[in-house]
């Protein structure tokens, strides 16, 4: 009896740990185009209402909500008590974030360009960037559905059959 209830929780464990895998991959493209429509939103608040860009990324952040908005209140917070430069503050915003999601470093490199011509430049080139950054962020998006129809099902499998196989070696 005790084997069974055992092997019923190493089961149980790596199933769930499969499970925890497969949904990190299925939440990526969604977290994605989260990404995506917030920088949208950054695009309006910067180029049509004209906001200074700590209050902007903030009012963009409290809007989007998850780990897309914490990433963006945390961009402004680098910005406004670090008095780092805003592509410093978005990349130690990424790093901060992606721990505790599902995003990925590489996921945050379309805004290298956004966040370097933030400073530099007027609304006319702005509007380029941002369109280069929606345009590489839809292709992410793309690229990680594909992955996750792939992958998703793989890591259900392998935690069933990993504690499956567990459960054999050893009984």
């Amino acid at each position: 009896m005790l084997k069974l209830v055992g092997s019923v929780i190493i089961v149980f464990a790596t199933t769930l740990i499969g499970f925890r895998m497969a949904h990190a991959y299925r939440e990526r493209p969604r977290e994605l185009r989260r990404l995506l429509q917030a920088v949208q939103q950054l695009q309006a608040e910067v180029e049509y209402h004209a906001k200074p860009l700590p209050r902007a990324l903030v009012d963009v952040g409290q809007n989007s909500g998850g780990a897309c908005g914490k990433w963006f209140v945390a961009a402004a917070k680098h910005l406004q008590e670090d008095g780092r430069g805003v592509a410093d503050s978005f990349v130690a915003a990424a790093q901060s974030i992606v721990a505790e999601s599902a995003y990925r470093l590489s996921d945050f490199d379309p805004l290298d360009g956004v966040a370097a011509s933030l400073a530099t430049m007027d609304t006319a080139h702005l509007h380029g960037q941002f369109q280069i950054a929606a345009q590489a962020l839809e292709q992410a998006e793309v690229r990680a559905r594909e992955e996750a129809e792939r992958s998703a099902r793989l890591w259900q499998y392998l935690g069933v059959l990993a504690g499956v196989l567990i459960v054999i070696l050893l009984y």
